[in-house]
């Protein structure tokens, strides 16, 4: 329970879904049922998921961090975004 005057848990007040409606290629499609196979989820959650690491790594990107890709056997490489 809230008391009046106080401030919930949430830092954004309760909002809606929003419906969205896009037009895909067949090949990103393709690439977004995978994601949501590989997690045993539907493809909205694969959207979200994809939206999340998104937004993750344009907040690091803000921030100067490098984004490194680490492969077993492999030199470690950088991923550039242009």
């Amino acid at each position: 329970m809230t008391m009046p005057g106080s401030q919930s848990q949430s830092t954004h007040p309760a909002r809606s879904p929003q419906r969205l409606s896009v037009n895909l290629s067949p090949d990103v499609a393709e690439a977004l049922q995978w994601i949501a196979e590989k997690h045993g989820s539907t493809v909205t959650d694969a959207v979200r998921r994809c939206i999340s690491t998104q937004k993750y790594v344009e907040e690091a990107l803000d921030k100067k961090a490098k984004i490194l890709i680490a492969e077993e056997g492999q030199p470690v490489r950088e991923l550039v975004f242009v």
